[in-house]
């Protein structure tokens, strides 16, 4: 049978109802949408990270598809590889890359490391970080930079090194590196040679202190330095100094401050040959004249 008709306190009570229902389901909604916000807010700053780093980013799952790839890498490859294998896409290889190191990422490991491109034969920086997903699932996110340019500057520093090192090592004359204090921070053989030890080695070993242990008389190293001091270089120095065995030559020296950005001496630098010979010479000759 069917109902009878409600009466108007009961429909006031249905109504009352009905107002809750609308009421609990406009803050629900109000909730969501705050939330909804909130989570746009969220990835808007994240995009906008992930877009102000200057290098290549992607995402690729276990099983080496791609995820995600931000758009400095899209413009890099000319195409979106989304869903394609990472080793094809972004070296065009047609299977894992042998230095793939997904296996350790993968258990939980940050991997940083430099590999060069069989693609675009670039030198990249890369750095692996595991992904873990709320439904337990993982992915990778590789963060690229592209160090080509560094790696070239550092080649050409290796072999300017070994070019500076050849005429260092093989240098007929002697070659210097002190501190003003009087500490020798480097020397070549020929240095050595010339002040009678074995070997450059040696001699840093054994010379402490410039000023009493090489010059005859430590004035000369004074006015060495305050030549340098005053004018920043010296050229043909001449002072008599000690050889490791304790007898005299004489030097002539030829040397320049080396200062840093802001002006402090940071080291004196030279080069120094033995002139004994040819001032006995020169003295011998006089000496015929008379």
């Amino acid at each position: 049978m069917a109902d009878g008709p409600k009466n108007k306190e009961e429909i006031l009570e249905e109504l009352a109802g009905m107002d809750q229902t609308i009421a609990d389901l406009t803050k629900a909604v109000t909730k969501y949408q705050r939330l909804s916000e909130s989570w746009r807010d969220l990835w808007a700053q994240f995009a906008a990270i992930i877009e102000a780093f200057d290098g290549f980013i992607y995402i690729c799952s276990q099983d080496y598809e791609i995820e995600f790839m931000n758009q400095h890498f899209i413009e890099r490859l000319g195409s979106y590889p989304l869903g394609q294998k990472c080793y094809k896409a972004l070296h065009d290889l047609e299977g894992v890359c042998p230095w793939c190191v997904n296996e350790r990422v993968f258990r939980g490991e940050t991997v940083r490391w430099e590999v060069r491109s069989p693609k675009d034969k670039h030198w990249y920086y890369v750095v692996n970080t595991p992904i873990k997903h709320p439904d337990g699932t993982m992915s990778k996110m590789a963060m690229i930079q592209d160090i080509t340019e560094r790696k070239k500057m550092e080649k050409a520093l290796k072999l300017a090194e070994a070019k500076y090192r050849g005429i260092f090592d093989n240098a007929v004359e002697g070659i210097f590196q002190s501190t003003p204090e009087g500490q020798f921070l480097s020397v070549n053989p020929a240095m050595a040679r010339i002040f009678g030890y074995g070997s450059a080695e040696e001699m840093l070993d054994s010379v402490a202190d410039i000023s009493r242990q090489l010059y005859v008389d430590p004035q000369r190293r004074n006015d060495f330095t305050q030549t340098l001091k005053d004018t920043g270089f010296i050229k043909g120095f001449e002072a008599e100094m000690y050889r490791q065995d304790g007898s005299r030559i004489r030097v002539s020296i030829n040397a320049r401050m080396v200062k840093d950005e802001e002006g402090e001496v940071l080291y004196y630098e030279g080069f120094v040959q033995d002139v004994t010979d040819r001032r006995q010479q020169d003295r011998q000759a006089g000496r015929d004249k008379l």
